[in-house]
This record gives C-alpha cells, structure tokens and sequence, in this order.
C-alpha cells in the first residue's frame, strides 16, 4: 500500500504526533503450495453465494505483547473491535461513535465513515461478503501517558471467513491501531482513533485534501467508487460470457507460477509481521512493502533481475540506493514502486519480464498481480493465490496475498480501493 504522502499528511493535521511503530519480524507460516498453478483446489471450484448464518461466533482477544495492559484501559478498545467487526461481519452499519469522547469530534465521524463506507462498498459487490465467522487478536506495543491522555498502540491480526467462500480462511495481520484514551468518572473512553488500513487513511486524506464538508466529501468518495464497482461488475460479465478474447506472445522461458506463490506464503504470516530483510530492503514506513513483496515472488518465479535499459525497462534489487546504471547494482524505482513497475510490466523490451497489461481484469491466473487504486492513483499491488469460481465455472473472485496490509488468501473484492488492473506474467526473454 501506498503510504508517504498518506503519513505526510497525517502529521500535518494531527496535534500529537504519532509515532511510527517498528513492524515485528519473526515466525514463518506455509499456508500450502498449489500443485498445479492453473488448476483450481477441488474445494474452491464449487463455491457459490449462499445465506449467512452470522458471525455470532467471532472473538476478539489480547496477545500477549510487548506491554500489559489493565482491563480498565483495554474495554473501550475491546468495545471498539467488537462493535467494528459486528457491523462489518453482518454488513449492516451501527453507531461507532458512541464509543468516543466527542461523537461529534472529526476523528469519530471519519471512524464511522471509514466503516460505513467499507460495509457499502462490499454490499454492493456481487459476491456475498458477509462473515460466517471472525477471530481478531490485538497485540500491544507502548502504553504511553502524557498531557492527561493515554496513547495506546497496537497492532491487529484477524481471520474470517466470508460467506460465498466459507471453507477459505482469509487472515490479516499487521494492521497498526493508536488510541488515545481520557480517564473519566466512569472509566476511559476514546478520545481518538487511528488506523493504517485503506479504507480509513483514504478517507482520511480526502477530507484533509479537500475544501468541501466531511459530509460530501465522503458522499463523492463512495459514489465514485460504486460507479466503478459497477464497471467491474459489467467486465465480469463480457468474461464470463466469453466475449473477452486475449492474445498473449510466446515467450523464452516460461514464469514458475508455483514457486512464486510458495515464497508469496512462506513471506506473510497470519499474526506476526516476516520480511525478508537478510536478502531484500524492507519498505513498510517509505511508502509500503507490497510491490517489494510481489517483485521478490516473481523473482521466486524464476524471472530474472534486469538491469538493461533506462529508468522504465529496469527491474532489479540488489541494494538499497536508487542506481539506473546498467550494473548488478543498487535497485530500480521499479522494484518497489507500484505504478513504477506497471511501466515496467508494459514497456519492456528485448530481456527480463514479458507481461500482458490491461487485459480483461477477470483473465488473470494464480501467480498473476493486481493493482489497486483510487481516482486513478495506484497505491497497492497484490499476487493472485487463486481464482474462485461457482459450479458451472463462472468466475467470481481472485484470492489474493499481499505486504502492508499482509494478507493470505484474501478475497480481491473485499479491499476498500474501487479500482483494479491486472498484470498477466507470462515468463520472460533472453533478449537475443
């Protein structure tokens, strides 16, 4: 996810700073490796949109992390997360703001907008994304009091379940909360909230950005991004009715689907934070690690480093500093950079990646990326882990995994950006 100008931003409008958080870094999980990279599981090829018996089951607890935390301080939060994960688990928005000091404060409003905002958009998305279930565990990084306030931070993990794929886990972690917390008479209570998550920090930068009224600045935001929901909605259809045709050039060396999504699941974890920083950069607090991420899983794919050409047609890490000399140094703007490498997908010429951009959006296979984006701003980039389908094969969703937010087998249609594109991986050339 896209996040410089986003924290920029945020420190501009916010009276206490925020601090960054340091991201935790231990633990590998494998969730599983796909056997055959265009062949979809037995166990997701029969889903199909069906009733949602609730997700009165879902629980959210603490973790034990680098600080305790007394029940007095921890109940508005705990009140917090149940109340989000039950309007979101059964789509159906309810009062947030309640929870805080000022119901009326901007930071409440853009909290229950956030959420509102998030429920709308999946409500109008054709797969049922209701949850049948929910589990959410909070971790706790620094409890620091100053100026009468508490500033709590944290980061969250969760797991659903979403009712069109009920079988499929779908995780996230890494999600980092700041709560500032006023001790009242009656205990304490939130006085502001923030979040690094998509929904929340675009809606937050959009009000800031804007001169109109929260009110009709969040109104835009989500009549704009339903309109190409909409849009989306219409390319699914032309694919599955066939209409789509695509043409895609034989390429020298074919792209090892598999082993791309083995390292895409060996680098993200359900709870923890991982990174790969023995080998590669770590970019969370400089704009976001989902590009970075999905180059290295490609890279695991077998497509090699290029280091040929000028600022739009490289394509490599092996350093920190930005160095366009055609040399196995430094790293490319296109490494990490979402857009940057979308220009690299699509320009590329002679050796390294050869992609197809801009196909039928639907079209794409395991192993092949997404990019989001809002107002014709890429901000993410995800790698597909498979492609859900019903029972007469029709395609309804992508499983997607991804860095800042870290994601296993998320459904594409679940995120909170309108906008998406597909970039198909075909293998790549020598160049001879």
């Amino acid at each position: 996810m896209k996040r410089r100008r986003i924290l920029k931003r945020k420190r501009k409008r916010v009276v206490i700073c925020l601090a960054l958080m340091t991201l935790m870094a231990m633990g590998v999980i494998c969730v599983g490796v796909l056997a055959n990279s265009y062949t979809l599981p037995e166990s997701l090829s029969d889903n199909s949109v069906g009733e949602n018996p609730g997700a009165d089951s879902g629980t959210v607890k603490l973790r034990e992390g680098e600080e305790e935390m007394d029940d007095e301080m921890l109940k508005p939060i705990t009140e917090y997360f149940e109340t989000y994960f039950q309007a979101t688990a059964n789509l159906e928005t309810t009062d947030i703001t309640a929870l805080f000091e000022d119901p009326f404060s901007e930071n409440a409003w853009i909290n229950q907008s956030a959420m509102d905002y998030l429920i709308k958009m999946r409500l109008n998305q054709s797969n049922d994304l209701k949850m049948t279930d929910y589990q959410c565990g909070l971790t706790v990084t620094s409890i620091n009091e100053e100026a009468g306030m508490v500033e709590v931070t944290l980061f969250e993990d969760h797991t659903v379940n979403f009712a069109f794929i009920p079988d499929v886990v779908s995780s996230s972690s890494g999600i980092a909360h700041t709560f500032y917390l006023d001790k009242t008479a009656d205990g304490y209570v939130i006085a502001k909230h923030y979040k690094e998550e998509d929904s929340f920090l675009m809606l937050e930068e959009a009000v800031a950005d804007s001169y109109e009224e929260p009110e009709v600045v969040a109104e835009d935001l989500l009549d704009n991004s339903l309109s190409v929901v909409e849009e989306l909605s219409s390319e699914k259809e032309s694919f599955n009715s066939g209409e789509v045709e695509s043409w895609e050039p034989e390429v020298d060396n074919e792209y090892d689907a598999v082993a791309a999504i083995d390292y895409a699941m060996r680098w993200v974890d359900p709870v923890e934070v991982v990174r790969n920083d023995e080998k590669f950069g770590v970019y969370d607090t400089y704009g976001g690690n989902c590009n970075n991420y999905i180059s290295q899983c490609l890279n695991a794919g077998g497509i090699p480093m290029d280091y040929f050409g000028d600022v739009n047609t490289q394509w490599k890490w092996y350093g920190e500093e930005i160095d366009l000399d055609e040399y196995e140094t430094g790293r490319s703007p296109a490494w990490a950079g979402v857009e940057e490498f979308y220009t690299y997908a699509n320009e590329n010429d002679g050796y390294g990646l050869e992609a197809i951009v801009d196909d039928n959006v639907y079209s794409g296979s395991v192993g092949d990326i997404l990019q989001y984006g809002q107002d014709d701003e890429w901000l993410h980039s995800v790698i597909i882990t498979d492609v859900v389908t019903d029972s007469d094969g029709n395609m309804l969703d992508y499983l997607i995994n991804s860095n800042t937010t870290d994601r296993i087998n998320y459904p594409a249609s679940a995120y909170g950006y309108s906008e998406l594109r597909l970039i198909k991986i075909l293998g790549w050339n020598n160049g001879e």
